[in-house]
């Protein structure tokens, strides 16, 4: 059925966008939980990355600034020999004979001068000091690289030197004045080194001197005590350093490496805080997921409501006529031969009851009498509310020999029906209507229009009624005539197997270098017999079939018209229901604009009742068509009674004078005063007369003398079939696919 096909169709579409949505949420969550990561690692990167930079930097001044110092030592040192030249030279020149006083009074100059000095001693080229006696033996240490210094001229190696109470670095500076190579020897507190280390230490640095030939071994740390013992690293440890530069001229590197507690802190604030933002973001994303799951399951059953209440009438909750009839087609072919009977029950004077009872008692009848017939009828049947008072039942398994007993059974059921709790005395009789399916009935609109014929049929008989259709019953015969010609029809648009044909209009005057002809529909029959249009029009559009024939006759005459590339004027009649269809006007320019026919040689032609009766789309119709250059004529004019109010509203060019005025007009006075009026009324509108069935000499004669501008009937030209030689329509054809 249609209605399940599109429930169908629906309910996998809200399925499909809930999948859609779990597998765009799972989707999102795992790239939104890739993405926080990424974004961790990448910020951690850049703290690093940040810390290395701001490491480097504080190398390079560390260094500098210890180069500077040493330097700055340097010049101290030699400036205080130049203010102590004599002095020191004397304490040189007495050697071991030097008196402590002397030796302390020139130390402590040099304290005062130069601050941070330990003591002071003068070395020889052998590296021995001439004020052993005063200051003792050197550490071994400081004796190494004092004779390191004397070894490379100069000092190269700079480092601490420890014991176990002290710390201190040693300065040589070449003695000035001495006429051999001698060096004045100064020791050092370490305090401004490690002040150094101190001043430039950053959060989460830790600053390190360390020794290059022992690399495992901390030479001064900026939070060290002030002992300034050894420190010893492993391995591990000592690997954690991020950065680690050299002292030029020194046994010194500088090391820093990140505290322990800031890679930590790092790692987890970041990755924490990114879990979190994940978390809660993932956690809307479930949450609106949720929310819209429950509205698409919300929306999934009001669209089951909606769907049923579309499909299923809402008074009785049976199956709505449209579904039924659906229902049939999709089931005629299943339906087995000598199987399968349609039912139509209609409650007799059911208005009166309503009228008599009240609507909210008429209803509960209905809604009664659908819970009724659904226990009667078979298991697998299907019923339908077709109008008020009309069910309609389809059991595709009855046979035929079955239907007349079980429509009894149906009546009878309806008349036993108990009522008494809506009213006492109510009862209820009906006429049902029966029809068996077999090869005649193809499709739905057959059975629902031989059902009704029949069940009007048996109505007409009396009340409470059974009536089975037979096609033998001159209506019922004739409805199958008719039936007939309806799918005649239908074949004829599927197949493409109508033919036009053209009447010639005939003009009274010189002024028409080219012809005018009507375009006339013709159908056959199997036995290639013409049916005639006063059959099949009326059925066309008894059957919404009308708009359908008049789209294939435009589209067939403008191709004919593109075919043989005539300037001839072409006339095409319209129904009411293609006036009525919006898209009608869409549909002309398109076809006129497809096969390249000039709008001016078409006009349309409407019947002054619809036109009338259908004023205003008439009016929107004819002005869109119009403007795009077609003409148009009021057809069967006169036959209205109220025409000449409404001409004037009408966009038309031309009036054609129904017939019924033209037949005999010679030897009708009437006639002729009427023709007349109509003649005058046109001229006076700027409006051209076509007269309709003119078939002698004496009627075209009068119809001069009043001054019709058109002829159009037997006497000049009979309708013929409107052909185009084959070659050309091939090429046409072949240039409009192009």
């Amino acid at each position: 059925m249609a209605t399940d096909k599109s429930l169908a169709s629906k309910v996998g579409y809200l399925k499909k966008e809930l999948k859609n949505a779990k597998t765009q949420l799972t989707f999102s969550i795992i790239v939104l939980f890739i993405v926080s990561m990424w974004y961790s690692h990448n910020t951690i990167k850049v703290h690093k990355d940040y810390q290395s930079s701001l490491m480097s930097s504080v190398s390079q001044q560390v260094i500098n600034e210890y180069q500077n110092h040493i330097k700055h030592r340097r010049q101290q040192i030699d400036r205080f020999q130049w203010r102590h030249q004599t002095e020191l030279l004397d304490l040189y020149r007495q050697g071991e004979l030097t008196e402590r006083e002397d030796y302390l009074f020139l130390l402590k100059e040099l304290r005062n001068e130069i601050s941070g000095v330990r003591l002071f001693s003068i070395f020889d080229k052998q590296g021995v000091g001439v004020f052993r006696k005063i200051t003792g033996d050197f550490l071994d240490d400081c004796q190494q690289e004092i004779d390191s210094t004397i070894n490379n001229n100069g000092q190269e190696a700079m480092f601490l030197h420890k014991d176990s109470s002290s710390v201190h670095y040693d300065i040589l500076q070449p003695l000035i004045g001495a006429q051999d190579l001698l060096y004045l020897f100064v020791a050092f507190e370490p305090t401004i080194l490690k002040s150094i280390l101190e001043r430039y230490r950053l959060p989460q640095q830790e600053l390190f001197l360390l020794r290059n030939d022992r690399h495992v071994e901390i030479e001064l740390k900026e939070s060290s005590s002030s002992t300034f013992s050894n420190v010893v690293m492993s391995e591990a440890e000592f690997s954690n350093f991020s950065n680690l530069v050299k002292i030029p001229k020194t046994r010194w590197s500088v090391g820093i490496r990140l505290s322990e507690s800031y890679a930590k802190d790092l790692f987890w604030s970041n990755y924490q805080w990114s879990f979190i933002v994940w978390a809660v973001v993932s956690l809307l994303l479930f949450l609106s997921y949720v929310s819209q799951k429950k509205k698409s399951v919300g929306q999934l059953s009001a669209l089951k409501q909606l769907e049923f209440s579309k499909s299923h009438d809402t008074l009785t909750g049976l199956m709505t006529r449209d579904v039924f009839s659906q229902y049939f087609n999709n089931s005629r072919s299943s339906i087995p031969e000598n199987q399968g009977v349609a039912f139509v029950i209609d409650i007799d004077k059911f208005q009166v009851f309503n009228n008599s009872l009240g609507f909210t008692k008429g209803d509960s009848v209905l809604r009664m009498l659908a819970e009724e017939i659904k226990k009667v009828i078979p298991i697998g049947a299907k019923i339908s509310r077709i109008s008020n008072d009309q069910f309609a039942v389809l059991d595709s398994n009855m046979v035929h020999t079955k239907a007349q007993d079980y429509a009894h059974l149906l009546k009878s059921h309806i008349e036993n029906l108990d009522l008494s709790n809506i009213e006492e005395s109510l009862s209820l009789t009906s006429c049902v209507g029966v029809v068996k399916i077999n090869a005649e009935v193809v499709d739905s609109e057959h059975l629902m229009s031989s059902l009704l014929l029949t069940l009007k049929l048996a109505k007409s008989k009396g009340r409470n009624q059974v009536l089975l259709y037979q096609s033998d019953d001159p209506e019922l015969a004739q409805h199958a005539q008719e039936m007939e010609i309806y799918y005649a029809i239908q074949r004829a648009l599927n197949e493409d197997n109508f033919q036009l044909y053209r009447q010639e209009i005939r003009s009274n005057s010189s002024n028409y270098e080219n012809s005018v002809y009507e375009v006339l529909l013709r159908m056959f029959d199997s036995m290639g017999n013409i049916v005639s249009p006063a059959l099949f029009i009326p059925i066309a559009e008894q059957h919404s079939l009308a708009a359908e024939l008049d789209k294939w006759v435009i589209a067939r005459a403008f191709k004919n018209m593109a075919v043989s590339k005539t300037k001839d004027h072409y006339c095409i009649n319209l129904s009411g229901q293609t006036l009525a269809d919006p898209s009608m006007v869409g549909y002309v320019k398109q076809k006129i604009e497809q096969f390249g026919v000039l709008p001016q040689q078409v006009t349309f032609e409407i019947t002054e009742t619809f036109a009338i009766t259908h004023l205003e789309s008439a009016i929107y119709f004819i002005g869109e068509i119009t403007k795009y250059g077609c003409q148009f004529a009021l057809d069967d004019f006169g036959s209205g009674l109220s025409s000449f109010s409404y001409l004037q509203k009408l966009p038309v060019k031309k009036l054609k004078i129904d017939g019924v005025f033209i037949k005999n007009i010679t030897e009708n006075p009437r006639n002729q005063a009427f023709v007349s009026t109509m003649v005058t009324l046109a001229k006076s509108m700027e409006m051209e007369t076509v007269a309709e069935f003119v078939e002698t000499e004496e009627e075209f004669t009068m119809l001069k003398e009043l001054n019709l501008d058109f002829c159009q009937g037997y006497f000049f030209h009979k309708p013929e079939r409107w052909v185009v030689n084959e070659m050309l329509e091939l090429a046409s054809s072949n240039n409009l696919q192009q």
